[in-house]
């Protein structure tokens, strides 16, 4: 198997280190600490396939949990069952999707995936080994349950996006923790797009130039530092299940891209009486054209669409379709007043809308370095394409600038 990996995949240096530190037998909790990008979720599941294979003719059970089930099988689901596909390791067979987010077995080892949420199980399941990802999310309790039915080690990752943590104070300061720190430099595998986008955050001429530079941002996602997002645009918003079913007030977000921005289709619903938003994430992808945008909302139940305006061709095109779609108003000042009535409502995200959920705990002001302060009349623009989807549905349904039809016949013949 060992033969394999190498020849197939890049075997990480950070799981290089992880796999070391395991080997020398001193430690049962390992924290993997790092910023984005920098391969923690990929080399943790590079080990646990080393893991499984050295543990042949061994039955053993390894937990693999986050804070939600559905958030699981879009991130760690899909890395793990991704990685074993470029190893030529899976096997639909071997593949139970009918429990949590799913259970694997490769060689002896069952991985079993599951929410922290799904409490009947994760405190009432042994495990030989367990792996929190994204652990700051966690509770302390939730570690406890899982460690106290544990026989063998814990794995937990994270970005430091907090400055203080259970896991600083109760799980880093043990003897027996393994501390580990990553940054995208570790990580041989980052996508050149990724790669450029956490550059630009630092502080070189280029960067004063171009009007990248974001000093916090470099902290947290370049170097991993622990440190809290000041600035925030929005703090009034909490994670829900589902938007409750009977509320009129409905329809959906649109917000296009293309190349590297992803165009965002969001399902949004309003109650008057207690001014609360919902908000579910139903489309987030690049590379959409037209037809694809098309077919994707003929998917969907059928509710009007409230667009940006900036391409008045595509939005006609979509309506030619038979999608019910409006443009709303832009203008000086419209992106402020939209997010000012937005901080207004309390905004409810659903537990499947992973990308809405880190826009919103990452939207920030502007930070000016000459003023050295935040610019609250200006977005810092980066992971807003969700959040402007909303925007745009707020503007439109509730707030009432929708743009009047432009007759575009001539542009297009």
């Amino acid at each position: 198997m060992a033969t394999v990996v190498q020849r197939k995949i890049a075997l990480t240096p950070v799981y290089k280190k992880l796999n070391v530190a395991y080997q020398c037998k001193r430690y049962n909790v390992f924290v993997l600490e790092g910023g984005s990008r920098s391969s923690k979720t990929h080399s943790i599941c590079q080990f646990w396939i080393t893991y499984a294979e050295k543990n042949k003719g061994r039955n053993k059970r390894v937990i693999v949990s986050r804070l939600k089930a559905t958030w699981l099988t879009a991130t760690v689901v899909k890395d793990f069952i991704d990685i074993l596909k470029d190893y030529g390791l899976y096997d639909k067979k071997n593949h139970n999707k009918s429990v949590g987010a799913g259970i694997y077995k490769l060689y002896d080892t069952e991985f079993w995936f599951l929410g922290l949420d799904d409490e009947q199980r994760i405190h009432g399941m042994k495990s030989d080994a367990f792996w929190i990802n994204e652990a700051v999310e966690a509770s302390f309790d939730d570690y406890a349950q899982l460690m106290q039915r544990c026989s063998g080690f814990a794995i937990l990752d994270y970005n430091p996006s907090y400055d203080e943590h259970w896991i600083y104070d109760k799980i880093c300061k043990r003897k027996k923790t393994c501390y580990m720190h990553s940054t995208m430099l570790d990580n041989p595998l980052i996508p050149d797009n990724a790669k450029e986008q956490i550059l630009s955050y630092q502080d070189t001429e280029e960067n004063r130039k171009n009007g990248t530079v974001d000093k916090r941002k470099w902290e947290i996602y370049g170097l991993g530092k622990r440190a809290t997002l000041e600035g925030l645009i929005f703090s009034n918003w909490s994670i829900v299940k589902e938007i409750p079913e009977g509320i009129m007030k409905r329809g959906y977000g649109q917000d296009f891209g293309y190349t590297n921005d992803p165009t965002a289709i969001v399902d949004c619903a309003f109650v008057e009486a207690t001014k609360t938003l919902y908000i579910d994430e139903k489309c987030y992808c690049t590379h959409m054209v037209s037809a694809d945008i098309i077919n994707k909302h003929k998917k969907l139940p059928p509710m009007k669409v409230m667009s940006e305006s900036a391409d008045e061709r595509l939005v006609k095109e979509i309506k030619n379709a038979g999608i019910d779609i409006y443009s709303v108003k832009k203008g000086p000042g419209s992106v402020n007043a939209g997010i000012s009535v937005m901080q207004g409502y309390k905004i409810c995200v659903t537990e499947r809308s992973i990308n809405a959920i880190k826009e919103f705990r990452n939207y920030t002001w502007r930070f000016d370095d000459k003023l050295n302060k935040f610019v609250n009349e200006v977005p810092e623009g980066q992971d807003d394409h969700i959040i402007d989807a909303a925007r745009y549905w707020v503007m439109g349904a509730i707030m009432g600038r929708i743009k009047q039809d432009i007759d575009l016949t001539g542009v297009f013949y």
